[in-house]
């Protein structure tokens, strides 16, 4: 038996699920399909929301014999096994384990703020829409900052929730 490597599948739009679905139920095909877990911003509420980390591609561990090629490629779903021309090139076991050692439950990778004190922020929502400031420092309440404004020639510290913020590139 041929040697089981990690190789990414690009899927039809939004058919990840089907895909995984089929084929750990009916295919026995161990797959990997990361997702991100974000806050946003819906009608006022902060939700969580949870989406593929590669839009269309999910991964599955497979020989490359023609009984576990076929399975996997004429899966209902399934466009093509990402390769060069017709031959499918392996996902290095580092990336995926990499990527699965970020995850948490159900293969989620949770949303970590990339901004940090001292960067350049623009304010979304709220009464200081529009606002641009500088992070000062995270807030004694999960997923709030504390940013630095200049009102009326006076800098001024609020707190807001890092969703309502932006960077300001430049």
């Amino acid at each position: 038996m041929a040697l089981d490597s990690w190789y990414a599948i690009q899927t039809k739009p939004r058919r990840e699920d089907q895909v995984l679905a089929w084929l750990a139920q009916r295919a026995d095909v161990p797959v990997f399909f990361p997702k991100l877990e974000s806050l946003r911003r819906r009608r006022g509420q902060k939700v969580h929301h949870i989406e593929p980390l590669f839009p269309s591609y999910l991964f599955v561990r497979m020989s490359l014999e023609a009984e576990d090629w076929y399975k996997v490629r004429w899966t209902p779903g399934v466009r093509r096994i990402v390769g060069t021309g017709e031959v499918p090139v392996p996902v290095p076991d580092q990336a995926i384990d990499i990527l699965k050692a970020r995850c948490q439950r159900d293969d989620v990778i949770a949303w970590e703020p990339t901004l940090s004190p001292g960067t350049a922020v623009r304010i979304k929502e709220g009464p200081f829409s529009g606002f641009v400031g500088v992070l000062e420092r995270p807030a004694s309440r999960a997923q709030r900052v504390r940013v630095l404004l200049t009102l009326l020639q006076t800098v001024a510290s609020v707190e807001v929730d890092i969703v309502d913020l932006e960077e300001v590139s430049g």
